[in-house]
């Protein structure tokens, strides 16, 4: 693995020497004419210098940092095609710009696309000086993923089950998504994730979370950061002061968590002591509140009383997070268009107004906070306007001193200090090819899939395997391969064929693809697969995808892996289509005399829920099933956005290495309440740390070879 990493080191460094003739270091970046011109020997202003140029306009808007996924309802994906888009963004001195997927068709696009927007802020001759952008996205790898054609990595559960290599491995999967964000442009990622997953029913983060053990969150934590910033770019350790304990989505309304200081201290808090100890950069905030820590408030309608999320709080933030912590970094909001801060009724003000959201923009400035994500979606002229208005309205409160002006000076000088760290501040900007060219190179390149899957592997975890069921002998037998959707046969038929070339299946197999009505193979062969799928979200009158076909195939097999990706506990639920697919499947099966293998491929606390099957694998990461593997560019020949973790976990199920990943959480055991719901018990089931193999020893391994 160290010589994976160290290939990867000297492709950034060759990307980093190339990008150099393109994106060079100047003097300064000055609006042209400007009296503040300065020769090359009188050297670059200083953040100082840059604020005291500032006018109130540009220090707020430096505080902003808008998302611009489409205009007037088409995918944004090229600025040039939008003027009026062009003169929005030069209106105001932003202080970056969030891309997402809708932004993302393929590497060089990209590339070229967050150089337009460099240059284009960099046009506007009206101001003293022009400062160049934040470039954010949501890189963490695994299911969370804006850029679609890199490589997609395990994500964060996954490099917690790697046992002894996870550090190295986090520290690589920072490298790797960092190199190839770098090569698209971008110098900030909003990972990596440190929540402590230690509610089994969390909504929202799961896997994005390395373990539900704060020691282990805090070492992979920062060790992924590590790994991002060799590729010079800004880490963002979130969502702060914790999101692991929770069981609502804050996209979707207002987390709650029934703690006290001296609790969250114990756990939620130790990623971030340890980050901040590393010398964290930039910290993101949770839209979460804590009633038995922070402080009760009357909200917007004058009556009600309660609690300000986090980011909206002075005492989470200046009080624990500045104070107690010592943290004196930059600290950016959760996106500010959440449900948990945008319909909560927080302030004064009618929902989406500008009166409602400066009013939120206002707590959470004095709360402490630097970066203001995304109060509203950049989209249209009536978003061009409502910049324009809640700008203005920050304004006028500073001017007011509602807002403190030292107060905005502080945040400004944070942000300013980390993009002359980073070597932002005083970067010149050019549309090159060459570019465009890098990022074809450098996104999903082999090398990077290469590492991937090397992680992949050692990642997949044993929990069960009665009666050695696994590895399945697939020659002269029948198996039938089921995956959640349609488009998880993609990932499945790859899978198999690279078995095939590894002489572990049949190559005349007779292959049945249901889901797509294909077949490949010799129809006499004695060795038949067939792949189908469970569950059809586009069926609004019946989900449950169990035709008499597959029932078929069922009973005649002799074996059959079902495959869950379980995000939350209403899909364990008897009611829940995704729950009946595998429980028919795995009756079938067992009534047929047939082995069922549950193929755990998102959250592993399903395991609990499915006891009976013979053979439980985890696999950590149902991303990506639907991106075909076979799939290559025709501009580099590199991969996309695959799914590493079933292509191993499938290669394992029929012999190819051993799994020897160990639980990074705990799985308790599920109860059937009296009205028949299921929920998660205290009891636990299944240990962190449980594996049912162990790894080689390095004499075992020598004597294998």
């Amino acid at each position: 693995m160290r010589l994976m990493r160290t290939k990867a080191v000297k492709r950034i460094a060759a990307l980093t020497a190339s990008a150099a003739m393109i994106i060079a270091p100047c003097s300064a970046v000055y609006a042209e004419g400007t009296e503040n011109d300065r020769t090359e020997e009188e050297g670059a202003l200083s953040p100082e210098e840059i604020l005291a140029s500032m006018t109130l306009d540009d220090k707020i808007s430096q505080m902003i940092m808008p998302c611009v996924r489409y205009w007037n309802e088409e995918n944004m994906t090229d600025l040039s095609a939008y003027p009026e888009l062009e003169e929005a963004l030069r209106a105001h001195q932003y202080g970056g710009i969030i891309l997402f997927a809708s932004n993302v068709a393929d590497p060089g696009q990209t590339a070229t696309l967050v150089q337009q927007l460099q240059v284009n802020n960099l046009m506007n001759t009206d101001r003293a000086v022009n400062i160049p952008y934040f470039m954010a996205a949501d890189e963490e790898g695994g299911i969370v993923l804006r850029l679609n054609r890199a490589t997609r990595m395990t994500g964060s559960m996954a490099i917690g089950a790697t046992g002894e290599k996870a550090l190295e491995n986090a520290e690589n999967t920072g490298l790797i998504l960092g190199s190839e964000m770098a090569a698209a442009g971008f110098n900030v990622d909003f990972a990596p994730d440190v929540d402590v997953n230690n509610n089994p029913a969390n909504p929202v983060i799961g896997t994005r979370a390395f373990s539900d053990d704060p020691d282990v969150v805090a070492a992979l934590g920062t060790a992924w950061a590590r790994g991002l910033s060799e590729s010079g770019v800004i880490a963002t350790f979130k969502h702060f002061p914790g999101h692991g304990d929770t069981a609502v989505d804050s996209h979707i309304g207002t987390p709650s968590v029934e703690k006290t200081y001296d609790e969250i201290k114990k756990i939620e808090l130790v990623p971030f002591e340890a980050a901040i100890a590393e010398g964290a950069d930039m910290i993101m905030t949770a839209h979460i509140t804590y009633p038995l820590i922070d402080d009760e408030v009357v909200f917007g309608d004058g009556v009600t009383k309660g609690y300000y999320p986090a980011t909206m709080s002075k005492k989470m933030i200046t009080d624990i997070l500045r104070g107690d912590l010592g943290y004196d970094g930059v600290v950016v909001t959760d996106a500010l268009e959440m449900d948990a801060i945008r319909t909560a009724g927080l302030v004064p003000g009618e929902e989406n107004s500008v009166e409602y959201q400066a009013n939120v923009a206002e707590k959470v400035i004095n709360a402490g906070i630097d970066i203001l994500l995304i109060p509203c979606d950049l989209n249209s002229p009536d978003a061009v306007s409502f910049y324009d208005d809640y700008i203005g309205a920050l304004a006028k409160m500073t001017e007011d001193g509602t807002i403190p002006k030292e107060r905005i000076d502080e945040s400004v000088l944070r942000i300013l200090s980390l993009k002359e760290k980073y070597g932002i501040l005083n970067m010149e900007y050019d549309i090159d090819s060459a570019l465009a060219e890098i990022a074809w190179d450098m996104l999903g390149s082999a090398i990077n899939h290469e590492t991937e899957m090397e992680i992949a592997r050692e990642a997949i975890t044993l929990l069960k395997n009665e009666d050695e069921t696994l590895p399945l002998e697939a020659d002269g037998k029948k198996t039938v391969l089921l995956g959640r959707q349609a488009e998880d046969a993609y990932t499945l038929r790859f899978a198999i064929s690279q078995l095939q070339e590894l002489g572990l299946i049949d190559k005349d197999a007779l292959i049945d693809d249901l889901a797509f009505g294909t077949k490949t193979g010799d129809e006499n062969s004695d060795t038949k697969i067939t792949i189908d799928y469970y569950y059809d979200p586009k069926n609004e009158e019946n989900k449950l995808h169990y035709t008499d076909e597959l029932k078929k195939a069922i009973g005649e097999a002799d074996a059959v892996v079902g495959l869950t990706k379980t995000s939350n506990i209403k899909a364990l639920q008897e009611e829940s289509e995704l729950y009946q697919g595998i429980a028919n499947a795995m009756k079938d099966a067992h009534d047929a005399g047939a082995r069922f293998v549950l193929l755990s491929d998102n959250l592993p606390y399903d395991a609990a829920r499915f006891e009976d099957a013979d053979a439980i694998l985890l696999a950590y990461m149902g991303a990506g099933m639907n991106t075909d593997p076979t799939e290559k560019s025709e501009q580099s020949g590199n991969l996309g956005a695959i799914n590493a973790n079933v292509i191993a976990a499938v290669h394992m199920l029929f012999g190819d290495g051993v799994p020897v990943g160990t639980l990074p959480v705990d799985i308790p055991e599920i109860d059937v309440l009296e009205d028949g719901s299921v929920a998660y018990s205290d009891r636990i089931l299944y240990e962190r740390g449980f594996c049912l193999t162990e790894p080689e020893t390095e004499e075992e391994a020598k004597e294998a070879a």
